[in-house]
């Protein structure tokens, strides 16, 4: 007994010692630094990181923190001369708190900022006389007189590389890259040149199908380029995303062959693992244009000579409901030439409107080339509504129509760059199996303007009309156009505002006009700010227009399936200045 006490003695002992070393004062050195700001401090902050060995057993060796701080000086005029400043001034001082607390006190004057005073970029080699070459060297980062910065010289000699690479120059290097630096008068002399070197071309590409699951032929409508085009490394990106986009490939690796190559002729391979052929994708999610939804997605894709897929979509939500299926049958020509047929039944339960309609369409989509998709299409409509509280006709159309759609962004998820646009024309004639005679246009357009590294402009602008024969009450409520939602004007409910009757109930207009702008301002590569102001209004064409407006702010989360958006807007020209949230995944025109 008396042994054990002796044992749990010793072990409460040693718990009290390792306790008190470990939750008892600390020897600690802190770096203070005064005089900078900005970019500067974090380069001067990570020049001045401590190193290990001067905090040892919870000791300050003086020795070498004295060390340390002879050496800052230079450190820090390292730190500073890519920013532009080789005459700075540091003093140093060493502060002893107590026994265990250091204080290394820099002070920093980084003198004055040397200026370019000439700068010459040339281009030699065949590529002399490329525009988009020429064009980047006139939007060089620096220019003549601005502060020598070390940090846009390098990143202008990279985009102007990068270009030359992607016009199939890859042999591509500067034979002159010269900054002569006279500190005496703050200024420096820049000469560059760029020898572009010969211009590559795409040579034969073959398929490497891990899985052998589909025909070449197929595989090709893929790809982005053509054997003889020159050779661009974008162009291998977008066929890999394209072949991603189709959802039948789990690794898609596009192989330059270099060491292959005959003549200015690159040969590429693309290595290809094939997914599963059935997907089955259950999801759970909530939009203020639609509520709590839950949602079940099933897709088969079909291998071997006949690559067809077959689409099934289940969507269960508060205000909407919908369950729609596609039959896709691929055309040789290219990823966008398709065949689809549509089937599908979708309900709305609206503040402005209730409907259940029921469609069948047939769709010919033709790849028109760099993101642009054009399409034949027919649908049959039918449709029971009700907008403003009474028993409307039910519609039964035939519907021709044609559509375009162009897309052009530097990223598919998560832009910085580009822009979208889609325009659709359809109708109907009393004489073509229908019960009404209309005609629409709808066109929507969505910028994406950079306008620093990371402040964004957003503009957005979406605008329809209706040419008819008959009453307007007569017209479906899915054809007739409200003001409200995540992508029309935020303060408002989805599809809340138009045109009303003479008991004041929301019937909707004939015509439509919407603009936003709205500025983003990116934290990180995680998190962005945004700033934004909507306008628009749903109108019967000829009538006076009541324009709605809102604005606010909003939080955006980037994420691998795009942003996801939080806003907060208020109505600017409404009495009820109700401040409303809008949440939404994505980005859409």
């Amino acid at each position: 007994m008396f042994r054990k006490y002796c044992i749990l003695l010793v072990a409460l002992a040693f718990i009290e010692a390792s306790a008190t070393y470990a939750w008892g004062d600390q020897a600690s050195v802190n770096v203070d630094i005064s005089g900078l700001s900005g970019a500067r401090l974090r380069n001067v902050e990570a020049a001045l990181t401590l190193p290990p060995g001067i905090v040892k057993d919870n000791v300050v060796e003086e020795r070498w923190l004295e060390r340390f701080a002879g050496k800052v000086p230079k450190r820090v005029a390292d730190a500073l001369e890519p920013f532009g400043f080789y005459r700075s001034e540091t003093t140093v001082e060493i502060e002893k708190s107590d026994e265990l607390t250091y204080r290394v006190m820099v002070s920093v004057n980084p003198g004055p900022q040397t200026t370019v005073r000439s700068l010459e970029i040339r281009l030699a080699g065949e590529g002399h006389q490329e525009k988009s070459l020429l064009r980047i060297i006139s939007e060089f980062p620096l220019k003549q007189g601005s502060p020598l910065d070390h940090r846009l010289y390098e990143q202008g000699k990279l985009e102007l590389r990068l270009e030359a690479n992607n016009l199939g120059y890859l042999e591509g290097l500067y034979t002159t890259r010269v900054i002569r630096v006279e500190p005496g008068q703050d200024a420096a002399d820049i000469e560059l040149v760029f020898a572009t070197g010969p211009q590559f071309y795409f040579g034969e590409t073959t398929f490497n199908d891990a899985n052998e699951s589909y025909p070449e032929d197929f595989l090709r409508r893929f790809l982005t380029y053509r054997q003889g085009e020159v050779f661009s490394h974008r162009q291998l990106h977008r066929s890999r995303l394209r072949f991603y986009a189709a959802d039948r490939f789990d690794n898609v690796l596009m192989v330059p062959l270099m060491d292959e190559k005959v003549g200015r002729k690159i040969p590429v391979r693309v290595d290809l693992s094939a997914g599963k052929r059935h997907r089955l994708r259950p999801g759970i999610g909530y939009g203020t244009d639609t509520g709590a939804r839950v949602s079940l997605s099933y897709k088969y894709m079909k291998s071997g000579e006949h690559p067809h897929g077959f689409l099934a979509d289940l969507s269960l939500a508060e205000k909407t409901q919908f369950f729609e299926t596609s039959y896709t049958i691929p055309r040789p020509d290219s990823a966008d030439d398709n065949l689809i047929g549509t089937v599908g039944v979708r309900e709305e339960d609206l503040d402005a409107y209730e409907t259940w309609m029921f469609y069948v369409e047939a769709e010919r989509t033709y790849g028109l080339g760099r993101g642009k998709i054009g399409s034949l299409f027919l649908r049959y409509l039918y449709e029971d509504g009700d907008v403003d509280n009474e028993d409307d006709e039910i519609a039964k159309l035939v519907i021709p129509g044609v559509r375009y759609y162009q897309r052009a962004y530097d990223d598919p998820l998560n832009p910085n760059s580009g822009y979208q646009f889609r325009v659709e024309l359809r109708g109907s004639h009393d004489a073509l199996l229908s019960n009404l005679t209309i005609g629409q246009v709808i066109a929507a357009g969505s910028f994406m303007l950079p306008l620093t590294r990371n402040l964004t402009l957003h503009p957005r602008v979406e605008a329809a009309t209706t040419v008819k024969d008959d009453e307007f009450s007569d017209i479906p409520p899915s054809m007739r156009f409200f003001i409200g939602g995540n992508n029309s004007v935020r303060g408002y409910a989805y599809k809340s505002r138009g045109p009303e009757n003479k008991y004041g109930d929301v019937i909707g207009g004939d015509s439509l006009l919407v603009g936003s702008l709205e500025l983003e301002y990116a934290l990180n590569e995680q998190w962005g700010l945004a700033l934004f102001y909507d306008a628009g209004s749903a109108f019967d064409a000829g009538e006076d227009m009541d324009v709605y407006q809102g604005a606010g702010i909003g939080v955006r989360r980037y994420t691998q399936i795009g942003p996801i958006k939080l806003d907060i807007a208020t109505r600017v020209n409404d009495d009820n200045d109700k401040v409303r949230l809008h949440f939404s995944v994505g980005f859409d025109i």
